[in-house]
């Protein structure tokens, strides 16, 4: 599964913060496993709704920080930060949940998602386990050349299947 989630239908929390994914994606539906979220430049740690919570604070290009927050016990979480230039290939397990964020302009994913600042991608279950992200043509889309991409992998801890549901 692929789905690509617009930066402004980000969940607004914590005031100055931005849930891009979370699972659940409905807060006290089931117990909380993850979460993805975007502070803005300044904004302390928002709130985990688990004690003990591993956490990883990634700053962005563009001054704002990725925050990946998981219960140890289901999730072992993962960030990196890459500069695309004109093409990579991210790979996943299939066990794995992956969240693509563009920071700092203009992604392509699998040349035909374009991505703009902090719009994000989701990809889980088996479709796909293998994705091209570039910079797409600074001609047809100006600003792009400064694009960064968050990786944020999820993987399950132990042998528990690791899924989310929009």
């Amino acid at each position: 599964m692929r789905l690509l989630l617009r930066a402004n239908a980000h969940r607004q929390v914590d005031g100055g913060c931005r849930e891009v994914a979370a699972a659940p994606d409905t807060p006290r539906r089931e117990p909380w496993q993850w979460q993805v979220r975007l502070l803005a430049a300044g904004h302390g740690p928002s709130a985990a709704p688990l004690p003990g919570a591993r956490r990883i604070a990634e700053p962005l290009p563009d001054g704002a920080v990725l925050e990946v927050a998981a219960d140890p016990a289901v999730v072992r979480p993962g960030v990196e930060v890459v500069d695309p230039g004109a093409g990579t290939t991210l790979d996943r397990a299939e066990g794995d949940v992956v969240v693509l964020v563009s920071s700092g302009g203009r992604l392509l994913v699998e040349g035909r998602h374009l991505l703009a600042d902090a719009d994000a991608m989701v990809l889980a279950g088996d479709d796909p386990l293998s994705v091209d992200v570039r910079r797409p043509d600074s001609a047809d889309t100006p600003g792009s050349t400064d694009a960064r991409l968050a990786v944020i992998r999820l993987a399950p801890a132990g042998d528990r299947v690791l899924s989310w549901v929009p």
